[in-house]
């Protein structure tokens, strides 16, 4: 069906729709602002950088100037052992904010949109920018579009200097062959504004992906952008989720072992072995406890592998470490019980 045969109660339909939409559109983005501005993990990193981190490396520092005086190599291996999961225990939690960053530039940016050539790989807001479609109203989209060329308006939306102008703009056509700008709007001309300006109001809508679309293109744009967002926001929270589990136990864990350490009353090798084999077995069931809490009602009937790879990356990249770190921590321990002599 030719999308300008609708009816007109086939309209109010579709233009309803892309208003509840919008609405749904806007309640994700609330979503993923709270999780970005999450004070969970800004209360939690600066600690973790300035007590857990600072206070370990002094422990550890302390540990190697007496390495050189131990003449067999098993003292070195005690604390190569050891100082894996430490290491472990620092870049886990970082890794994950590492993942919440990119999964937030993945959000709420995209390289692609429908309409513009695919060629053209220029990074720009998921979002893009909504224009009034052709066929809902052709004299006032013309009218619109005609106003849009003259001077005040083209000033307004390039609010720059000549020469930013020209730097944002210019080269952008040029390199792109003028491809950055849309479709419609390639032909464009108005006298009372001069080429290169049109152009740089084009390309401006083109990287902001201002198209001019018909309302069935809206509503497919939308719905794949309402699927696009869910698919990254469910990334984005599991990831945070499991994150700040990671910043909360590997604090706890360091916080209950300093006290004994520093006092001097226990073997450190001994020490550091038996809690990073705790904080090892714990991490183990912490970076799989969300998935859990989300299935705790079906949990027999769960099958893994209908659990998609998205939402379980950071724990099928960091359970085989947390594994190699149990099995060197309980090796450490092993090591020490022998008899001496």
């Amino acid at each position: 069906m030719d999308h300008r045969d609708l009816s007109e109660q086939e309209r109010v339909a579709v233009r309803a729709y892309l208003g509840r939409a919008e609405v749904r559109l806007s309640t994700l983005h609330r979503i993923a602002t709270a999780f970005i501005s999450g004070a969970g993990l800004l209360l939690l990193i600066p600690i973790f950088l300035r007590d857990v981190v600072d206070d370990l490396l002094l422990v550890f520092i302390g540990l190697i100037d007496h390495l050189p005086s131990a003449s067999d190599a098993l003292n070195i291996l005690l604390f190569l052992l050891v100082l894996y999961p430490f290491i472990l225990s620092l870049s886990v939690p970082i890794y994950g904010v590492y993942l919440m960053l990119k999964d937030t530039l993945q959000f709420y940016f995209t390289l692609y949109a429908p309409g513009m050539p695919t060629s053209i790989l220029n990074p720009t807001f998921a979002l893009n920018a909504l224009m009034l479609s052709p066929d809902e109203a052709p004299t006032a989209k013309a009218a619109a579009q005609q106003l849009q060329y003259e001077q005040r308006y083209v000033d307004y939306m390039l609010s720059f200097s000549d020469k930013r102008r020209a730097k944002y703009f210019d080269q952008l056509v040029d390199y792109t062959n003028r491809e950055i700008i849309p479709p419609t709007r390639r032909d464009i001309a108005n006298a009372a504004t001069s080429p290169t300006d049109v152009d740089r109001v084009n390309a401006a809508l083109g990287i902001t992906r201002g198209l001019d679309r018909s309302l069935i293109e809206e509503v497919a744009l939308v719905e794949l952008t309402l699927a696009r967002n869910i698919l990254y926001l469910r990334r984005l929270v599991m990831r945070y989720v499991k994150t700040l589990l990671m910043f909360i136990w590997t604090a706890i864990i360091s916080f209950i072992a300093l006290p004994f350490l520093q006092s001097g009353h226990f073997p450190p090798l001994t020490l550091l072995a038996i809690c990073y084999l705790a904080w090892s077995v714990i991490a183990l069931m912490l970076l799989r406890m969300p998935l859990n809490w989300i299935s705790r009602h079906r949990q027999g009937d769960i099958n893994p592998d209908h659990v998609d790879a998205q939402i379980t990356l950071l724990e099928s990249q960091v359970i085989p470490l947390l594994r190699f770190a149990i099995g060197g921590c309980v090796l450490a321990l092993a090591i020490q019980m022998l008899p001496t002599g």
